[in-house]
C-alpha cells in the first residue's frame, strides 16, 4: 500500500482509494469520478515524494489552492478508464479467498453429512 492525502481534507491515509478517516471521502464509492480518482492516485507515494505529498496535505488542509499535473491526471484518467478489471475492491483478495474457502468447507461438510444421514437408513 502506498502513503496518500485526501483530496478533500489533506489527511495522511494509506492507499489513494481507502476511505478518509478525517472526512469520509470514499473515492472507491465514487466510480464514475474518474477525475476524483485519478487527483486520489495522484496524491501518493507514487507520485509525489515524502515532503511534496505532506505539502499538499497541508495545502488542502489550510484551504490553499492546489495544482495538479494536468497531462499527469488525463494520464492517470484514462488508466483508470481502461482497466479491464476494477481497480479497487471493497474486500482484499485475501479476504475472499478465505470467505471462498470457508463456504467451501461448509458446504462439503453439509454434503458429508446428507449422505451418511442417507447411508444410515430409517
Amino acid at each position: 500500500m502506498s502513503l496518500a492525502v485526501c483530496v478533500r481534507c489533506g489527511n495522511s491515509k494509506v492507499g489513494a482509494f481507502t476511505p478518509c478517516a478525517g472526512c469520509g471521502l470514499d473515492p472507491a464509492a465514487h466510480g464514475t469520478e474518474r477525475e476524483l480518482q485519478a487527483r486520489s492516485v495522484f496524491l501518493t507515494d507514487r507520485y509525489l515524494p515524502g515532503g511534496e505529498l505532506e505539502e499538499m496535505g497541508r495545502r488542502i488542509r489550510e484551504g490553499e489552492p492546489v495544482t495538479y499535473d494536468a497531462g499527469l491526471l488525463a494520464q492517470i484518467t484514462e488508466e483508470l478508464r481502461t482497466q479491464k478489471l476494477p481497480i479497487v475492491s471493497k474486500v482484499p483478495a485475501g479476504l475472499s479467498i478465505v470467505v471462498w474457502t470457508v463456504v467451501g468447507v461448509l458446504l462439503a461438510l453439509a454434503v458429508g453429512f446428507l449422505l451418511m444421514s442417507r447411508l444410515r437408513g430409517p
